[in-house]
C-alpha cells in the first residue's frame, strides 16, 4: 500500500493570477517561500501569472523572479 505523506522530493507548484497588484506580490511571493522552506520537505514552484496588469505588477514580478537563482 502507497504512503500517503509525500516523500522528501515531493513537487509542488503554487500558481498564483495577478491583476494589478504591484502593492502585495512581494507580500504573497515571501509569504509563499516561507512556508514552502518552514516545510522542508517539497521541491516547489511559484507560478505567477500577469493578467495584463496596468500597473509595475509585471516589473516587480521580473524584479523577484532576477533575483532567484535557478
Amino acid at each position: 500500500m502507497a504512503s500517503e505523506r509525500p516523500g522528501p522530493n515531493e513537487d509542488i507548484s503554487v500558481v498564483t493570477p495577478c491583476f494589478n497588484e504591484e502593492g502585495n506580490v512581494r507580500e504573497v511571493y515571501e509569504r509563499v517561500r516561507s512556508l514552502m522552506l518552514s516545510l522542508n520537505r517539497y521541491r516547489y514552484e511559484h507560478i505567477f501569472i500577469d493578467n495584463a496588469s496596468r500597473d509595475s505588477t509585471f516589473a516587480v514580478l521580473s524584479e523577484i523572479a532576477s533575483r532567484i537563482r535557478m
